[in-house]
C-alpha cells in the first residue's frame, strides 16, 4: 500500500510538472489610447505649446508599454475595442484569420493621416471562447465574408490599429480581437456587473491556454475637455479621468466605480473594457503590480497609458 502511494504521488508530481511546463498565462495587461495624438504627434494639428509638450509626453509614455509588452515575449495579444464591427446586444470575437484596415488620426495637421496595418488573427481561440462561454455571456462570433477561420481580411480602423501598431510586435504574433457592443453608448451603467463577471470568465479562459497572452485595452477617456471639442465641456471629464488613473495607479476597484457616476457625462468609449478588466483583475491570477505612465489630455479627450505587469 505505501509504495502504491508512493508511485501514484510521483506520477503525480511528473503530471503537475508536465502541466506546468505546457501551460501559458496571462503575461500582463496594458492600457493604450486610439488616438493618433498618441500614435504620431508629429503631425498634431496646435501651436498650444502645453498640449504639444502633453502629446509627445503621452507619445513616449505608449512607446514605454509597447516595449513592456514585448519584452514578456507574448504569443497572443487579446485586444478588446470600443470602436470594431459592433453588434448591439452581444460582444464579438473576431473569427476571421486576417485582419487589415487604417487607422484614422484627428487633430491631424496634413491630411490624410492614415497608418495601415495587417494582423494575423487567431480563430481558433475565437472559437473556443465562444464554443465554452460564449453563450452564457453575450458573447459571439464575428465572420466576415465567410465562415469561421476564413482567410478573408476582416476590416480593421483606429480602435484596433493604432494601440497595435503602438505595441509593434512581430507578425509571428496572432491577435484576438474583442469588440464592445453599442449599448454601452447608452447602457454603461447597466453594464457594469455584466463586465465584471465577463472579465472573470475571460481571465480564466485566458490564463488557462498553453500560450502567452498579453491583455490589451484599447480604451480613450473622457471626451468633455474642450468646450471647443465636438462633445463640448463637461465638469465631469476631470474627476473621471482622475478616478481612471487612480483606479490605473491601484487596480481598486473603488476607483473604477467611483469613476462609474460620471460616465454618463464624461463620455468615455473605454469605460467598458476597462470595467471588463477590472474584472480580470479580481480573480487575483496572475499576480500584477500597476504601473501607470500617463494620464493626459493633449486635445478635447483624455488618452492612458498603462502597465500591469508581472509582480516577481
Amino acid at each position: 500500500m505505501e509504495y502504491t502511494t508512493k508511485l501514484t504521488l510521483i506520477g503525480l508530481y511528473f503530471s503537475l510538472t508536465i502541466l506546468e511546463y505546457v501551460h501559458g498565462e496571462i503575461v500582463g495587461a496594458f492600457v493604450l489610447p486610439h488616438g493618433g495624438i498618441a500614435l504620431d504627434p508629429r503631425n498634431f494639428n496646435t501651436t498650444n505649446k502645453t498640449e504639444i509638450q502633453q502629446a509627445n509626453k503621452l507619445h513616449e509614455a505608449c512607446l514605454k508599454v509597447g516595449h513592456d509588452i514585448r519584452s514578456l515575449n507574448p504569443e497572443v495579444i487579446f485586444l478588446s475595442t470600443p470602436h470594431g464591427i459592433a453588434d448591439y446586444k452581444n460582444f464579438l470575437m473576431y473569427s476571421n484569420s486576417v485582419g487589415s484596415g487604417f487607422g484614422d488620426v484627428d487633430d491631424c495637421l496634413q491630411k490624410p493621416c492614415q497608418y495601415n496595418l495587417t494582423i494575423n488573427l487567431d480563430s481558433n481561440i475565437a472559437e473556443r471562447f465562444f464554443a465554452a462561454q460564449g453563450y452564457s455571456n453575450n458573447v459571439s462570433l464575428l465572420s466576415a465574408f465567410g465562415p469561421e477561420g476564413s482567410n478573408n481580411s476582416v476590416p480593421l480602423r483606429w480602435g484596433e490599429v493604432i494601440p497595435l501598431l503602438l505595441v509593434n510586435m512581430t507578425a509571428t504574433v496572432k491577435v484576438v480581437i474583442l469588440s464592445q457592443p453599442t449599448r454601452r453608448y447608452t447602457e454603461t451603467l447597466d453594464m457594469t456587473t455584466e463586465l465584471t463577471n465577463l472579465g472573470r470568465h475571460l481571465g480564466m479562459f485566458l490564463h488557462g491556454l498553453t500560450e502567452r497572452v498579453a491583455v490589451v485595452i484599447s480604451a480613450d477617456l473622457a471626451h468633455t475637455h474642450k468646450a471647443d471639442g465636438p462633445y463640448g465641456y463637461s465638469n465631469a471629464s476631470e474627476p473621471f479621468d482622475k478616478l481612471m488613473g487612480d483606479w490605473a495607479s491601484t487596480m481598486s476597484s473603488v476607483f473604477i466605480d467611483m469613476a462609474a457616476q460620471y460616465v454618463d457625462r464624461a463620455l468615455s468609449c473605454g469605460y467598458t473594457g476597462l470595467k471588463m478588466l477590472d474584472g480580470m483583475f479580481t480573480l487575483g491570477t496572475p499576480r500584477l503590480r500597476p504601473l501607470l505612465y500617463a494620464n493626459l489630455h493633449p486635445s478635447y479627450y483624455g488618452m492612458m497609458a498603462a502597465s500591469f505587469l508581472p509582480d516577481v
